[in-house]
């Protein structure tokens, strides 16, 4: 299996608004089969260009499958979802910071909750066109220029500012499991009640739920970077109560068993791609 795998940050000038570019690309070989990725619940909100090759994804708990658009919009996602893509395949992801996606859509988020919009139905024709520059930009660093282009060009248009709700934002997704209620509308200068309806806004959901996803996805990230580390000083570490106030997040987020969740995950196309890059 040929793989091409690279996360970077953006330019520095577009560091305040995009938190990172993600480029995939792979063919798979004769009799190969593109592994599938367990996409746990997750507080990612990405504008996501599939520029070969098509993703379907499947919701284990419904058994529903959608096939993704080729320009989609990433919103906050509280389930899991089963991702399946053909070969060849590429990819070039977007991840925002967070709270940046409703700036720079200008919507609001509720209606992007667990799903993968048309990213041409919100931003028009603009957006295909850019598609197709993507898929015949003859370099990977030619893609990740022309989409940096068009990023830092509608940010200007749109003059997008931050408020203490965006700075108190950031401090949360970075340590999910620190921030009491109060606290965290005090930080954004706003009312509990503000604070929720402001959430949900740009979000798409309140600030319980969120903190809890961020949480979850932190404890699964750090096992991932420290395997050596037992599970109950995951959850210690994440701000758990115990081992199985853990448990309880993983089948409400990941539909398994931590030990399930890392095992599956391991054989993902990311982490395939990790290793062969």
């Amino acid at each position: 299996m040929d793989i091409y795998y690279r996360t970077c940050p953006p330019s520095a000038h577009l560091q305040p608004f995009i938190r990172e570019l993600l480029l995939l690309d792979l063919v798979a070989g004769p009799g190969e089969v593109v592994p599938a990725k367990t996409l746990a619940a997750n507080t990612e909100q990405c504008l996501v260009f599939y520029l070969r090759g098509q993703v379907t994804a499947v919701n284990p708990a419904s058994g529903t499958r959608t096939v993704y658009a080729p320009i989609a919009l990433n919103g906050t996602q509280p389930t899991r979802f089963d991702v399946y893509s053909d070969s060849p395949f590429r990819l070039l992801s977007v991840q925002f910071q967070p709270g940046v996606l409703t700036k720079f859509l200008r919507l609001p988020l509720p209606e992007f909750t667990n799903v993968r919009i048309d990213a041409e139905a919100v931003l028009g024709a603009e957006i295909r066109q850019v598609q197709e520059q993507l898929v015949n930009a003859p370099t990977y660093a030619a893609i990740l220029q022309q989409v940096e282009v068009y990023l830092w060009r509608r940010i200007q248009c749109l003059r997008l500012t931050f408020a203490p709700f965006d700075r108190a934002l950031q401090a949360l997704a970075a340590t999910p499991h620190g921030y009491a209620l109060d606290q965290l509308a005090h930080d954004a200068c706003l009312s509990v009640s503000q604070l929720e309806r402001r959430f949900v806004q740009q979000l798409g959901v309140g600030p319980k739920l969120y903190t809890r996803i961020a949480r979850f996805s932190q404890a699964h990230a750090l096992k991932h970077v420290r395997p050596a580390l037992d599970w109950l000083h995951v959850a210690v570490a994440c701000g758990y109560y115990d081992y199985q106030h853990l448990v309880k997040d993983f089948w409400q987020f990941a539909h398994a068993t931590p030990p399930v969740l890392l095992l599956v995950q391991a054989q993902a196309l990311d982490r395939l791609a990790r290793l062969l890059s």
